[in-house]
């Protein structure tokens, strides 16, 4: 028992400091939330995608466990299909140049995608070292830090690439 008030009351501390870091970023201006017209529109459609991923993954995470049996815990599970859905929501906003708004400064939230990066994966990288991923067989909890900097690393490094494409291109 003690255990798992422990692990709640760590789930409970994360999503709280989360709330806090999106609330200073929004005090700090650093997070605008301000979009134009055609961002609304690109940023519906990348909603849709997200959800529809969402949907998709969900189900085929449902369908591995009937057919793999039970190959990883429900809370990681649940998280790769949200990892998925939100990269599938930031590339294709971020490819439609909706994902900052006009005020944002990429830097910072850029920088922010970084160290989120590099937190989660290192962590994973602690797990996987002490063997906490996989316990008989089946991937634990332990597995959501990496999954998690796994996927903003992708976020990451679509903006990178989009950015400098999109540099390039100016420059011609």
């Amino acid at each position: 028992m003690t255990y798992r008030a422990g692990l709640a009351l760590g789930i409970l501390l994360g999503v709280l400091a989360g709330i806090a870091l999106v609330a200073l970023l929004l005090k700090k201006k650093v997070l605008d939330m301000h979009f134009d017209e055609r961002q609304e529109l690109a940023r519906g459609k990348a909603f849709q995608y997200g959800f529809l991923t969402l949907l998709a993954a969900a189900y085929a995470y449902g369908v591995s466990d009937v057919v793999l049996g039970r190959w990883c815990d429900v809370l990681t599970g649940v998280s790769i299909c949200i990892a998925l859905s939100v990269c599938v929501f930031a590339v294709a906003c971020i490819l439609k140049d909706a994902y900052l708004s006009l005020q944002e400064r990429p830097r910072a939230v850029m920088t922010l995608f970084a160290l989120l990066s590099a937190v989660n994966l290192g962590l994973g990288g602690m797990y996987a070292a002490s063997g906490d991923l996989m316990q008989d067989g089946v991937l634990t909890f332990r597995a959501v830090n990496p999954i998690f900097g796994a996927a903003t690393l992708v976020i990451l490094v679509v903006y990178i690439v989009n950015h400098l494409l999109r540099d390039r291109e100016e420059a011609e």
